[in-house]
């Protein structure tokens, strides 16, 4: 096994994405709470508050996974998910107008990018190599 094979198969075992219990606790509960808003009739401002929270949560989850396993779509997700935090928190503080659907735009636009991330994994390697 080359150098190169054996640091992305490090890659691999450290990376909490394909670790099924990880990616229940980092992305799908987040996300379960933060849909569990609307059938709860929560107020558009309570509903961004707990997106916001649930979104700053996948972040972090996205960059300790790109520390530990350096997984490329997750130096990307990451940050885009620390925007939508940052887009609902200010809806949730009554900070901006973005119209009547403000937070269902964020959200959904939020998860477009994060989808559009897997791009480069799917063109390419799916870890980074962290040394030439």
């Amino acid at each position: 096994m080359s150098k190169i094979d054996s640091e992305l198969a490090s890659g691999a075992q450290k990376d909490w994405a394909s670790q099924p219990l990880s990616g229940l606790f980092w992305w799908c509960a987040p996300i379960a709470i933060g849909l569990s808003t609307s059938p709860l009739g929560l107020s558009t401002r309570v509903a961004a508050l707990v997106w916001a929270v649930s979104f700053v949560w996948m972040a972090t989850g996205c960059v300790l996974n790109a520390r530990r396993s350096h997984r490329l779509h997750c130096y990307v997700s990451g940050p885009l998910f620390l925007l939508g935090a940052i887009a609902v928190g200010l809806l949730a503080a009554g900070l901006t107008i973005f119209g009547p659907h403000a937070l269902n735009n964020i959200v959904g636009i939020t998860f477009v990018l994060v989808l559009l991330s897997f791009i480069p994994e799917i063109i390419g390697d799916r870890y980074a190599r962290t040394k030439p």
